[in-house]
């Protein structure tokens, strides 16, 4: 018995800025994942419904999880406009490539890097055929991207074990996803240049 409290005590309850920052940032970008995932799934016919289907399962989960831990922080679901800097709150000063990506943070529309822009889905949403579907996969693509840097950043710099554990979780998710996206990217590719 004894031995679990002093383990207990060990374990910090608190959330720090990285654990908080990541959960209103990584929630953001799960919510537009979702959408465009959605988008896909509207019963026009696709060979992506599975890769679709699979991305909006996951995501819903981990958005649900995340925004519990908010709530249960009583920290804001969304901040806007959309913030960054917790990035820079790490134990480690950042290093050239946490600024650059910053830095694309910053310049992109949404201000943060790999988030589509409301022109991009609503081409999304009027597309058709194997033109929607490579759209869909560079969208996706870049997403995939834009997020993974935030989230090794938290797989490493949270305080929390269960954000660090969610935050590894999409890591793995997410490069596995990004190969299938880059092989589907290029059978689409090799299916117009067939026609």
């Amino acid at each position: 018995g004894a031995g679990w409290w002093r383990a207990s005590q060990q374990i910090p309850l608190k959330p720090n800025a990285v654990d908080i920052g990541f959960a209103q940032a990584m929630s953001r970008h799960h919510q537009q994942a979702i959408l465009m995932a959605q988008l896909m799934l509207d019963g026009r016919p696709t060979p992506l419904k599975a890769l679709a289907r699979n991305i909006a399962g996951a995501q819903m989960r981990e958005l649900g999880e995340m925004q519990g831990w908010l709530k249960l922080w009583n920290a804001p679901l969304v901040v806007w406009p959309p913030n960054m800097d917790w990035m820079l709150q790490g134990r480690n000063p950042p290093d050239a490539s946490l600024k650059q990506y910053l830095l694309d943070c910053s310049r992109a529309p949404s201000g943060m890097a790999g988030l589509a822009t409301d022109a991009d889905v609503m081409k999304l949403r009027t597309l058709t055929g194997r033109a929607r579907d490579a759209h869909f996969l560079a969208l996706m693509r870049a997403h995939h991207e834009g997020g993974l840097p935030m989230t090794r950043f938290a797989a490493n710099e949270a305080q929390l074990p269960v954000v660090q554990r969610l935050a590894k979780n999409i890591v793995r998710e997410q490069s596995q996803e990004l190969y299938y996206l880059m092989r589907a990217q290029q059978a689409v590719k090799d299916a117009q240049a067939a026609n």
